[in-house]
């Protein structure tokens, strides 16, 4: 290479250093001066709807509830109503056990 690409190279070489001095600083999350966006206040409660009086007392209520429950005949929803689940097989009497029962092949 000759003496005059020196210079050529240099310059090539500092090109992108001179666009990053052209950009404005950007912000970042720990920059204090950074914008943020107004916050707001939401209640939780802002959709709260109260209990109107026209449902009764709430042992009134509490009564209808459980009695809509109890009519149901399925288990909470699931399909299976007490009629239809099949019956306990009794349990067969355990085998005996030998004087090894559960070591498995463990030996001493």
């Amino acid at each position: 290479m000759s003496f005059f690409h020196w210079p050529v190279v240099a310059a090539l070489a500092l090109l992108p250093l001179a666009a990053l001095a052209q950009q404005a600083p950007q912000t970042g999350p720990a920059d204090p001066d950074a914008p943020v966006p107004a916050s707001r206040y939401v209640s939780a409660f802002s959709d709260y709807r109260a209990a109107s009086d026209e449902q009764g007392s709430p042992d009134e209520t509490w009564r209808t509830a459980n009695q809509a429950v109890a009519g149901q005949d399925t288990h909470a929803g699931h399909g299976a109503s007490q009629t239809d689940a099949p019956a306990a097989a009794p349990l067969a009497a355990p085998a005996p056990a030998g004087p090894n029962a559960g070591h498995g092949s463990h030996h001493h």
